[in-house]
């Protein structure tokens, strides 16, 4: 049942509201990641900090290597890490890769303007980068938690190197976002307990989390957005 749920966690259908705390954070960007898969065959993909790889199987019809830093935020245990890195120095060739991933990443690295140009180094010409970070979320996977970026920031950060394609919030609208960082502080509230917090998503995360969507739905998405998703394109120079 862990299992079942840690795979939801990552991949909600609509149904999952009813258990998974996180979902409106989640579900809009599966959402996004979704969309870009589709189009994203017979590829090589580099999977930048990919922890458990929770969306390779979105990527069946490629080459999708994942690499990750040693324990950090999270045990080695709980990673499917093919190479572990230093978190700076990505240990591949030039124009190695059609495609590099890197999701929720970039507020946990030490050097993110270095790291940025190892995906530009190590992706063919034309190659695509695809980029998600949060803008408005508590600390967390502390003590390596580092920064938050707005959309311009972004624009700075991926364009010294890249050609941006568009930077897009997620999760936006003042409602949603209150919505989803209400469930997630009373959810964290409960501790380690997997009955209690069994408990705590259903009777009170779903709840809230469906009324602030009603609510973000109501007043048009207006407001401030939990995450960005940027993708931009290596252009030979």
């Amino acid at each position: 049942m862990k299992d079942a749920l840690k795979t939801l966690f990552f991949k909600p259908s609509w149904y999952t509201i009813f258990v998974n705390p996180y979902f409106i954070a989640r579900k809009n960007l599966y959402k996004e990641i979704l969309i870009f898969s589709k189009n994203i065959r017979r590829k090589k993909i580099l999977d930048l900090g990919c922890g458990s790889k929770p969306y390779a199987s979105l990527f069946e019809e490629n080459i999708y290597i994942g690499i990750d830093i040693e324990n950090g935020g999270h045990k080695n245990s709980s990673k499917s890490s093919d190479i572990f890195f230093d978190g700076q120095v990505i240990p591949f060739d030039d124009v190695s890769f059609d495609v590099v991933i890197c999701t929720q990443v970039l507020e946990h690295a030490e050097d993110p303007d270095r790291l940025i140009k190892e995906a530009y180094r190590v992706l063919k010409y034309d190659g695509l980068l695809y980029l998600t970070c949060p803008f408005v979320w508590p600390e967390h996977e502390v003590p390596y938690d580092f920064r938050r970026y707005t959309q311009f920031g972004l624009r700075k950060l991926a364009g010294r190197e890249f050609n941006l394609i568009h930077i897009k919030p997620t999760a936006a609208g003042i409602f949603a976002t209150c919505g989803q960082l209400l469930s997630a502080f009373l959810f964290e509230l409960v501790g380690k307990n997997f009955f209690l917090r069994t408990l705590m998503a259903l009777l009170i995360c779903f709840p809230i989390q469906l009324a602030f969507l009603i609510l973000d739905f109501l007043f048009r998405h207006k407001g401030m957005n939990l995450d960005y998703v940027v993708i931009a394109r290596k252009y030979e120079t």
